[in-house]
């Protein structure tokens, strides 16, 4: 799949029809706000560090991160790429410091507006709806709007929110992509190399805390987890790992797998774009599209030749992932879900993809894994 784009409301204000209904602007410039949505380990970082740079942009990274709920000005200068093993670029200022005009005042932690269960346990949205999280992300538009600058909004927990969100808040919404047996080998990695379970268990929590009867709830039960009791995403964590103890790849696989697919069904209906990663780091052709997509609807000009995204090797997993993807996707139809499905495209993986094969060979600065 090469860079898909739909005609935009939010086009060069040159090319524009009359405003939208909750159409959000930026400014006098009147170009319109960026929303980028991913999953952990897709190379969403990348992209939202790309923006960064540009002097007509705010960019605020994982608005929904659990973290923001107990931010310091101390904790927002230490958690930098460096402070942990991220494989993320090297940044000039920590992932956070654009909320530190926004931390809350006297002796009470976190940004104003944000709440903890914005991360994994709002993931899907419930009946009670998203007042919350608009209320909050309007903070920040404000935030941007105050500058004179566009807002580039960079998330990993906003996918299954990423339509709602459209409609109220309006703005430019892209929808990052990476081959999903690469992005779960990623997660995976952490664990193997380190023992570090959080992008795995961060998906078996999304499931366990889905609203009671919904299709991802009725997934979490297929595949055996126990719904978390109320309390702190650490404590809910905490509960969760040692419930489960140690879990085979092929359980892993398919919660993250069930997330990703559910995800997508409501995220890529509402993108104006699409950036697919393994492509953004080899096709010349992506590369182009995504930059004119971009150049013409936010009018922002990034470049993204420089992007490689790491390849893991499939096969040192013992597990069979094509009948994984057919079981899960069939799951997610028993549980009342329209799962989007599974493209039939060539992997990062293939042996004849020999660009893929030389930027794994050659690390750089940039490479993603």
């Amino acid at each position: 799949m090469e860079s898909e784009t739909k005609p935009s409301a939010a086009a060069h204000p040159t090319q524009r029809g009359p405003r939208q209904p909750g159409e959000t602007l930026a400014g006098p410039s009147r170009w319109p706000h960026l929303f980028l949505h991913g999953g952990w380990r897709c190379g969403s970082t990348y992209i939202w560090s790309k923006f960064r740079g540009l002097p007509n942009a705010a960019c605020f990274y994982e608005p929904f991160h659990e973290g923001l709920s107990r931010a310091t000005r101390k904790r927002i200068r230490r958690n930098t790429p460096v402070a942990w093993k991220s494989r993320h670029p090297i940044l000039e200022r920590p992932y956070w410091d654009e909320y530190l005009p926004l931390l809350r005042k006297g002796i009470r932690r976190g940004v104003r507006g944000h709440r903890r269960d914005f991360a994994v346990g709002r993931y899907f949205p419930g009946a009670e709806g998203l007042a919350p999280e608009l209320s909050y992300l309007e903070t920040l538009l404000g935030r941007a709007q105050g500058l004179g600058r566009q807002a580039v909004l960079g998330f990993s927990r906003s996918l299954a929110r990423a339509a709602p969100i459209k409609q109220v808040l309006g703005g430019y919404h892209a929808v990052i992509l990476r081959d999903p047996r690469q992005q779960w080998l990623s997660g995976r990695s952490y664990r193997i190399e380190d023992g570090s379970v959080y992008f795995e268990l961060g998906h078996f929590l999304i499931l366990a805390l889905a609203a009671a009867g919904s299709p991802a709830a009725l997934f979490a039960q297929r595949l055996g987890l126990p719904r978390p009791p109320p309390g702190s995403f650490r404590q809910q964590f905490d509960f969760l790992r040692a419930a489960l103890g140690s879990w085979s790849d092929d359980l892993s696989y398919r919660a993250f797998l069930g997330v990703l697919l559910l995800s997508h069904a409501t995220a890529l209906p509402a993108a104006d774009l699409t950036i697919d990663m393994d492509k953004l780091s080899h096709s010349a052709v992506h590369r182009k599209a995504v930059h004119a997509s971009i150049l013409l609807n936010m009018g922002m000009d990034v470049d993204f030749r420089d992007c490689r995204m790491h390849v893991h090797d499939p096969s040192q997993v013992d597990l069979d992932f094509d009948a994984v993807e057919e079981n899960v996707s069939w799951m997610l139809r028993s549980c009342g879900a329209t799962p989007v499905a599974l493209e039939a495209r060539e992997r990062a993986t293939d042996p004849g993809d020999s660009e893929v094969h030389a930027a794994a060979v050659v690390p750089r600065w940039s490479e993603i894994a």
